[in-house]
């Protein structure tokens, strides 16, 4: 068992400092090999088990999820590979990687940490890298800018995580750190992402995050920000067109259709079917879009309203979960506001949904909630006892 242990922390170790410059596709492969060695999968279960899960509300919306991905494909797209494709890699990020995350802070605790620490590092230095050495006008990490803006919205959230978490010699480090990390989602100049960290910042004290101290400090950086975006033609130019819905007809359009799309099929059209069905929901020649640019309004056009009521719950029962754990554990506070900012993130992409990406999201998904019912679930109990 110890053996299997180790093991698990070498896998968690590629899934979370890979998965922060957007690949974790090789510990995801790496864990799926692993189970078909049966004293690993004996361990693995074992662990599951023995936390028990099951009566999570996170744990049964992502259940929910898979099944309601199934009967979908079976119903509309039996015979399309790509979709059954598409159910199977959900089903692997949610009861395999989902899963990991849980074992591993079952059985590693704040280990994980440490890696999310250095992962968060490496993609902080990798999008200056990206911007000034490659000059790229629009930094990426191993996956383009948008997903990258995605990505460094949770950097930002672990460094101040660790400015509450560390002691006080070490936590300028961190707010170095999170300075750096907030020009690097601003190097992205993915919009969406600069949306979701204006969330992040305006959400901090709803988690418990009220010091005088870092409130002048992120009032201090928003006026910074102000001042580059001001000062930057280009970011001034993205800035501008956030909220305009002229030169977004596109991303309407995509709002429009899904939204269509979800009313007339009530259990959608399929996984990955939005672009094959597209053309069928529009009234004149526009420009074909791949997804809907709204991971929700995805969902739903993909598995209908009950898949798009079911991806906002999870996406916001992990905001709900920190928020709970933060009463005793302050430093999950800004993990509470980065998936937050996640969320409304999502609002304007589908960033998350890529494999490469989601099982790094997916992963702590599972983390968060390990630590939940350690921490929240097993102290009401203790309570009521």
């Amino acid at each position: 068992m110890a053996l299997s242990s180790r093991w698990l922390i070498i896998i968690s170790a590629l899934l979370v400092v890979l998965g922060s410059l957007g690949q974790s596709t090789l510990g995801i492969l790496l864990l799926l090999i692993s189970l078909l060695y049966p004293p690993f999968t004996k361990y693995f279960v074992g662990q599951i088990k023995e936390l028990n899960p099951q009566k999570n509300k996170l744990v049964m919306f992502s259940q929910g999820l898979v099944v309601l991905a199934v009967l979908s494909t079976l119903i509309v797209a039996t015979n399309d590979l790509n979709a059954w494709g598409t159910a199977l890699g959900l089903a692997i990020i949610v009861l395999v990687v989902f899963n990991a995350g849980l074992v591993a802070r079952h059985t590693a605790g704040d280990l994980v940490w440490s890696f999310w620490v250095l992962g968060s590092v490496l993609a902080t230095a990798f999008v200056f890298y990206d911007r000034y050495i490659r000059i790229n006008h629009r930094a990426g990490l191993l996956v383009g800018c948008n997903a990258a803006g995605t990505l460094l919205l949770i950097s930002l959230s672990v460094f101040l995580a660790m400015v509450f978490k560390e002691t006080p010699q070490r936590r300028w480090i961190y707010a170095i750190l999170a300075l750096l990390s907030l020009f690097g989602v601003l190097l992205t100049v993915s919009r969406a992402a600069w949306v979701g960290m204006l969330a992040l910042f305006l959400s901090l004290p709803f988690f418990g995050i009220k010091t005088k101290k870092l409130m002048i400090v992120v009032l201090c950086a928003c006026l910074l920000l102000g001042i580059l975006i001001y000062n930057i033609p280009f970011w001034r130019y993205r800035f501008s067109t956030i909220f305009s819905a002229t030169g977004e007809s596109s991303r309407i359009n995509g709002y429009k259709t899904a939204t269509k799309m979800m009313l007339r099929n009530p259990v959608g059209i399929g996984l990955s079917r939005f672009q094959a069905h597209y053309s069928a929901y529009i009234s004149e020649e526009k420009e074909l879009l791949s997804h809907a640019h709204n991971i929700y309004l995805q969902f739903g056009a993909e598995l209908g309203p009950l898949g798009m009521l079911l991806s906002l719950l999870i996406y916001l029962s992990i905001p709900y979960m920190c928020y709970q754990i933060a009463k005793t554990k302050p430093y999950y506070g800004p993990i509470g506001a980065g998936f937050l900012a996640v969320a409304v993130r999502e609002l304007f992409d589908c960033t998350t949904l890529g494999l490469s990406v989601a099982g790094f999201i997916w992963f702590f998904f599972g983390y968060i909630c390990a630590e939940y019912i350690k921490t929240v679930s097993l102290e009401r109990k203790t309570t009521i006892a």
